[in-house]
């Protein structure tokens, strides 16, 4: 539908998200109502086929190492030796882009990790002064 025949205007968007309730209602009870409740036996039977495919499928490795992958690719916090990795490759005048490469997690998290625990996020300024040699062709510079 286009924007005319619903009469609603030009959203913006917005990164916070407010989940309006009906007065009464908490969101633990709105999160119940949206999924069907299974019975015990239906549990029963699924934790029975869950553990069946565990030990007997032998597609459940490659299956466990795409959910850890999935589950590292969504962390969205920093250990404390990868804080300690980070801040070394830093003073060393590493990017954020660089480092985010190096230890697999996105530069936003990285930034915003750095931030919250008080470390400087700024752009590292290159020393350009470069350090002169002390071979022959000094004696060709001006004195």
């Amino acid at each position: 539908m286009s924007q005319a025949q619903t009469n609603i205007g030009p959203v913006k968007a917005t990164c916070k998200t407010v989940l309006q309730l009906p007065q009464g209602q908490t969101t633990q009870s709105a999160q119940q109502g949206a999924r069907r409740t299974i019975s015990a036996e239906q549990r029963a039977k699924l934790s029975m086929a869950q553990l069946a495919y565990i030990a007997n499928d032998p597609r459940w490795a490659e299956h466990r190492r795409k959910l850890a992958a999935a589950q590292e690719a969504r962390r969205m916090t920093l250990f404390e030796n990868e804080v300690a990795a980070i801040v070394a490759m830093r003073k060393k005048g590493r990017t954020f882009d660089y480092i985010a490469e190096e230890i697999g997690v996105c530069r936003d998290v990285i930034t915003r990790e750095l931030a919250a625990l008080g470390y400087a996020t700024e752009r590292v300024k290159s020393d350009r002064r470069a350090c002169r040699g002390k071979g022959h062709w000094r004696s060709f510079d001006p004195a």
